[in-house]
């Protein structure tokens, strides 16, 4: 395949990586029981989605033959204006969005497909953060990616390491980071590598892909501007998964001029377009005053509550075999097993025979280097109070249980 843009990057030089592993996000491990709780996904609360809104919204949209049957049509690729002019608005900082440079997409994963797709050839070296969204990585493999892994380490990249990689001639066509409330750490890319990513995008010539889903939902701490759009090497996806509904399947992409038209064109050939019901609908809910700010209100302090109850259960449970930083945002918990001895594989088993079930830190990792094996990321977002409280216990237990076994 031969990629439909090529902005000015020097040549490349792949680096080897081994494909990352996909496991905690499919099926249940046959072990658990139906009834178990699963800490695993990234789902939003039922109770923190604007049903009634959505449901008034669509039948607007659908309200009268002349209306109703032209949001039964076809749309054109990059999404209808109402909504192109509502996330432009929301998306400008310092320098205000164009909404010709915004895309409409069926979800963020689909913008990052898109985008993919419209910018790599197979072989094409690929920055990505240790660790990450496996299911990213397993849609670079696709397109034939080689991994060059950096640490994201407290929400800090080793742009040191990754400095030199560029100097040896290591450059990648793309570097793809989730800043806020990552996944899977839950911790937020500080202000300055994100601005000396941008310096080294600008001066090197790849593009920076930032993945931003968990932005709308901080519930403490100070924001962080997101990567800026002056910049000519950034490209923004979101979603309103996190916020609206997954259901929807409604995301977009905030690109350069330069990368519009080979975009578009990339569009109009595979989907054609989002489902323009859903647009005009979602359109209509956003330009209620006030609503979309309510509904995410409403999410962060009913995630702050969960995030909280269940740091505060695990550690208390756990005592210091588990360390959970502060959550201050998004839908995750990354916890760490704090002694070297316990097997993380084994905890999980015997959490499962427990009832609960988690996702391992190794399935984030995209060089296979085991700095994660005693990592684990809990969800916590869609699971209710009781659900929480003992499934931390039940983890607790299952801790302490491997715990005492290491020690004989």
């Amino acid at each position: 395949m031969t990629s439909l843009i090529s902005p000015p990057p020097p040549s490349l030089s792949s680096l080897i990586a081994r494909p990352l592993e996909a496991g905690g996000f499919g099926p249940p491990p046959a072990s658990l029981q139906p009834d178990a709780i699963r800490l695993v996904g990234g789902v939003p609360a039922d109770e923190a989605l604007p049903v009634n809104e959505l449901a008034a919204a669509f039948a607007v949209a659908l309200a009268s033959p002349p209306t109703g049957a032209r949001a039964l049509q076809y749309s054109v690729p990059p999404g209808i204006a109402k909504l192109r002019e509502w996330i432009a608005a929301r998306e400008s900082d310092d320098h205000v969005a164009d909404p010709d440079r915004v895309v409409i997409t069926n979800g963020a994963l689909h913008g990052l497909s898109l985008v993919f797709a419209a910018l790599l050839d197979p072989g094409d070296l690929v920055a990505v953060e240790s660790p990450t969204f496996p299911v990213a990585l397993r849609v670079l493999d696709h397109y034939g990616a080689q991994l060059l892994p950096v640490p994201n380490t407290g929400g800090r990249l080793d742009l040191d390491v990754f400095e030199r990689h560029l100097e040896w001639g290591r450059i990648p066509k793309l570097f793809y980071v989730i800043p806020d409330f990552h996944n899977p750490t839950g911790t937020t890319l500080a202000a300055e590598d994100r601005l000396r990513l941008v310096a080294l995008a600008e001066r090197y010539g790849f593009v920076v892909i930032s993945d931003n889903p968990y932005r709308e939902l901080r519930f403490r701490g100070t924001a962080v501007p997101d990567f800026p759009l002056d910049s000519d090497r950034v490209v923004r996806i979101n979603t309103f998964s996190k916020t609206l509904g997954p259901g929807l399947r409604l995301g977009w992409a905030v690109t350069p001029t330069w990368l519009q038209a080979g975009l578009l064109r990339l569009r109009a050939n595979l989907d054609q377009h989002a489902a323009l019901l859903t647009q005009s609908a979602v359109a209509h809910l956003l330009g209620r005053p006030g609503l979309f700010d309510g509904v995410v209100e409403n999410a962060r302090a009913l995630y702050r509550e969960r995030a909280d109850l269940l740091a505060d259960v695990l550690t208390t449970e756990a005592g210091d075999l588990v360390s959970v930083p502060q959550i201050e945002g998004g839908i995750f918990a990354w916890a760490t097993v704090t002694d070297p001895d316990i097997d993380l594989a084994e905890v999980r088993a015997a959490a499962n025979a427990l009832g609960v079930d988690f996702a391992s830190g190794r399935y984030f990792d995209p060089a296979a280097s085991g700095l994660y094996a005693r990592s684990l990321r809990l969800g916590f977002t869609n699971q209710s109070e009781r659900n929480l409280r003992l499934g931390a216990q039940r983890i607790a237990r299952a801790v302490r249980e491997i715990h005492a076994t290491s020690r004989r």
